[in-house]
């Protein structure tokens, strides 16, 4: 018999949401949503008729991309997180499906359609397993090409008006990238945006081939909005002035207006900009994130919302008439929205006097001075950021009593160059000060204390948690570890060989292996005294399973508490349903175990 507990954790865990959506031809709109446990592609109509559900694939979809008429599907189809995926066509009419695209033991990835919807090109990394190169598929023939070779990371952007170039980027790290145009008439390449230093672009072509939108952050801390003359040379600053950093650039097919959105501490603000009279036009007000935003062939704005108390929704916004109208409705499984936790913004100063923002989630008629148990999560990337989603799992600890603080350390993305470069390198052991730091913070402001501190984190949110417990083990009273990094000698050896390069620009070259080790949580383990929970997924491309193993052989080795759970068909990760309960289930029950009274 299953007990209360496991009841209402599924309820928490079986909240849906709609992501991803694309609008299709004049009515119809597509999106992904979770059934039968995996993540599956759906489509919809603005006549509010019942969504119908599209692909049916064993493992679901890690992504998709509609053509520019709504015909024809092209989806990513998953494969036990493996991320060696193949493409599959799907009619959207009727849902028949074909595998066009089959690289075994390549990644693909960034499907960008061609205007007319006669083909697509994407990134892989099919010629030696380490540099992305964009190739080409023609519907018609059936047939795959080597479009663009390259070496590093390459990415199609966009296709000119003409259709006679390609806009492609190529990644040097996770903060510094090029722009390149490929010539279809001669075959060749013509670098865009040859720099110096640290910087990166989103792009698009305006009204004709010689016209670029650019957000970049060239000569600057965040990135801003430009129109760039390709003849001239000549940038010309568009839209308002914002010190936020900027992303998400979307441009109308007529070339006029541009989307775009700022990221103010965490929250989402809509911008939306006639380029040719550089007029701001109305946005939706929103307090949340705003994601899969683009325009519809009648120009009105389609875009998925989501905040603290409520999972993803879509949205469509006619900015003519100012009016916003909720497309997609998600099941609560009886729960109510409205009395999950909104969190609250804080800021702490680390060691050296920088400040430091995080989200603070504490449970309803929590009493300011009352001590109560806590976690601190930790995100991953680690140039990312935690941004105030929608998490279930966060409001089920709320609804145990146990609160959670999700700090954006230094090297977090969001607040530009300069903060996400304070980590880089020989400065990767600031960061997890500042974890120390905020666990003194609350502590000393009577949040909770050494007995009643947890932490959590996911991939280098993984690599924060095993860095706390071995430097500063006398603040926590438990630790959970998601697919993280243990050792940073054998994770940068065994990663996948095209992530390679861009992980050695973060964390340091593997030649200076002694400084590698010295940062290592492996070579600490016997500092640990905090029972840890470690969860991975055995086909895990990023982070190798042995990172994990690493760890549980060591402290079983010490006799030191540690729980362990990995699945088989798990990669990056843990996506299925069935398993995420079983994850979660442990998880809880670790953590209510060590840190409730």
């Amino acid at each position: 018999m299953k007990t209360h507990h496991y009841q209402r954790l599924l309820q928490y865990v079986k909240i849906d949401g709609h992501s991803s959506v694309q609008p299709g031809n004049s009515d119809q709109y597509f999106y992904l949503k979770r059934t039968d446990g995996v993540v599956q592609i759906f489509k919809s109509a603005l006549k509010n008729t019942w969504p119908r559900q599209l692909t049916y694939f064993e493992e679901g979809v890690d992504g998709y991309k509609a053509s520019p008429d709504g015909k024809i599907i092209a989806a990513i189809v998953n494969f036990k997180g493996s991320e060696h995926n193949p493409i599959a066509l799907i009619d959207a009419t009727t849902g028949s499906w074909v595998m066009a695209v089959q690289f075994d033991g390549a990644q693909v990835g960034s499907i960008l359609w061609k205007p007319d919807s006669s083909a697509f090109v994407f990134r892989s990394n099919h010629e030696n397993g380490k540099d992305f190169q964009i190739y080409e598929y023609r519907l018609f023939e059936s047939d795959i090409r080597l479009l663009v070779p390259s070496v590093g990371w390459a990415f199609p952007i966009a296709f000119s008006p003409s259709l006679g170039k390609l806009l492609y980027g190529q990644a040097l790290s996770n903060a510094d990238m090029n722009l390149f145009l490929w010539d279809f008439t001669s075959g060749t390449s013509e670098i865009v945006t040859p720099h110096q230093g640290q910087i990166s672009y989103e792009a698009g072509f305006g009204r004709t081939d010689n016209e670029l939108y650019v957000l970049s952050n060239e000569g600057s801390d965040f990135h801003k909005l430009y129109h760039w003359d390709l003849e001239s040379g000549k940038k010309q600053p568009l839209g308002p002035s914002i010190d936020w950093e900027l992303s998400g650039l979307e441009i109308s097919n007529c070339g006029r207006y541009i989307l775009y959105s700022a990221n103010e501490e965490g929250y989402s603000s809509l911008y939306l900009i006639d380029a040719w009279l550089n007029n701001e036009l109305p946005t939706p007000e929103t307090k949340g994130i705003i994601s899969a935003y683009s325009f519809t062939q009648s120009m009105d704005i389609m875009f998925c919302y989501d905040f603290p108390k409520r999972s993803s929704e879509v949205y469509l916004w006619s900015w003519a008439h100012a009016e916003s109208k909720q497309l997609t409705w998600s099941s609560y499984q009886g729960l109510m929205p409205h009395e999950f936790v909104q969190p609250e913004l804080i800021e702490f100063e680390s060691f050296d006097g920088l400040k430091i923002p995080a989200f603070l989630y504490l449970p309803k008629n929590y009493k300011r001075g009352k001590s109560i148990p806590m976690i601190l999560h930790f995100h991953g990337g680690p140039e990312a950021q935690f941004r105030p989603n929608f998490y279930k799992h966060f409001q089920y600890f709320l609804e145990l009593g146990i609160g959670i603080c999700a700090p954006n350390i230094r090297g977090s993305s969001g607040y530009g160059l300069h903060y996400m470069s304070l980590d880089d390198y020989k400065k990767r052991m600031d960061s997890v000060q500042d974890g120390i730091e905020l666990a003194r913070y609350l502590m000393d402001e009577g949040y909770t204390s050494s007995d009643q501190l947890g932490v959590m984190g996911g991939s280098y949110g993984g690599f924060m948690v095993l860095s706390l417990i071995t430097e500063a083990p006398q603040y926590f009273a438990a630790a959970c570890d998601v697919v993280g990094i243990s050792n940073l000698v054998t994770f940068l050896k065994n990663t996948a060989p095209y992530r390679r390069a861009l992980r050695e620009a973060e964390y340091g070259p593997l030649s200076d292996e002694e400084f590698l080790k010295s940062i290592s949580p492996i070579y600490k383990m016997d500092r640990v005294i905090t029972p840890l929970l470690v969860v991975h997924g055995a086909t895990d491309p990023r982070v190798p399973l042995n990172e994990a193993q690493q760890v549980v052989e060591a402290l079983q080795a010490r006799n030191r508490a540690v729980e362990w759970l990995y699945f088989e068909d798990e990669g990056h990760g843990i996506r299925k349903l069935e398993n995420q309960i079983l994850y979660y289930d442990k998880m809880f029950q670790f953590f209510s175990k060590y840190l409730l009274p």
